[in-house]
């Protein structure tokens, strides 16, 4: 759904990654997980990514993620309603 929604401007893959657990006496355990990696077709591009981070911030139901590595990240161990989720994507497809 999301390759959908973004285009051919950029690109979305699952790669693992680790979640930090914890605070406190804890703050650095980490699980291993999944990502969804959204990527500028043709390179880095920063701004891109940083408007697309606040777009998703944005919408009804903000979506958190971090950029890293030149790829705006959403951890999948965070996604609590998948269904609401993609149902803002499909919103957001239609818009």
């Amino acid at each position: 759904h999301l390759r959908n929604v973004l285009g051919a401007t950029f690109e979305v893959a699952v790669v693992p990654c680790h979640s930090q657990v914890g605070s406190g006496a804890l703050p650095i355990d980490r699980l291993a997980s999944a990502a969804l990696a959204v990527t500028k077709v043709g390179g880095k591009n920063a701004g891109a990514l940083n408007r697309l981070h606040s777009q998703f911030r944005n919408l009804p139901i903000p979506v958190i993620g971090r950029i890293a590595d030149g790829a705006l990240r959403f951890d999948l161990r965070c996604l609590e309603d998948d269904k609401n989720f993609v149902a803002q994507l499909t919103r957001w497809e239609q818009s």
